[in-house]
């Protein structure tokens, strides 16, 4: 055990998934639900792990503080996706570090972006409508050296989906069904 991940877990994990391609495929869902104004309510669907279905049942609020209209009852859709992302470079980062035989004391990531929502509004001619850039910093107490780090670090993204999907050009299909009646 190191980093409170079984490392024998971690390890067979990597091998069973190397020999059988199908445990690596993960399928993940949400449904999201309008509830008033800006505020929503997200549930997770269940998750398939290989060939598992897991359960997922979990439910939480995203809403807009009160100047953007809201009524300050969850994280916005902004500070969803830096936790998001955040969570799955701290997945890696501590994988990977459970994986190199480094023992970590602590491990913080702090995230920051700065939005500009005349894009989002469509009132700025040159304003991007998301982030132009994420800024972060990972502060780590561990047993290893600068370069050891800085070596764990670049894994940690190259290896975090997460990064990896904001990195990289992903597509986004969508559909819409109405089911609006004619009365």
């Amino acid at each position: 055990m190191r980093n409170s991940l079984p490392t024998a877990a971690l390890s067979e994990f990597v091998n069973e998934v190397a020999s059988a391609p199908q445990e690596a495929l993960m399928d993940y869902g949400v449904v999201m639900d309008w509830e008033s104004g800006t505020r929503s309510r997200a549930e997770a669907k269940p998750m398939r792990v290989g060939p598992h279905r897991v359960s997922r049942s979990f439910t939480w609020k995203v809403d807009e503080p009160r100047q953007l209209m809201g009524n300050n009852h969850g994280p916005n859709p902004q500070e969803l996706l830096l936790s998001g992302l955040g969570a799955c470079m701290m997945v890696a980062f501590v994988a990977g570090a459970t994986a190199e035989g480094i023992q970590l004391e602590s491990v913080r990531i702090d995230m920051d972006a700065t939005l500009d929502l005349r894009g989002f509004m469509g009132i700025g001619s040159n304003a991007p409508v998301g982030f132009p850039e994420i800024r972060y910093t990972i502060h780590v107490a561990a047993d290893a050296t600068p370069e050891q780090l800085a070596c764990l670090h670049a894994k940690a993204v190259a290896h975090s989906p997460n990064a990896q999907t904001i990195l990289n050009p992903v597509a986004l299909r969508g559909e819409i069904v109405s089911t609006r009646s004619d009365a």
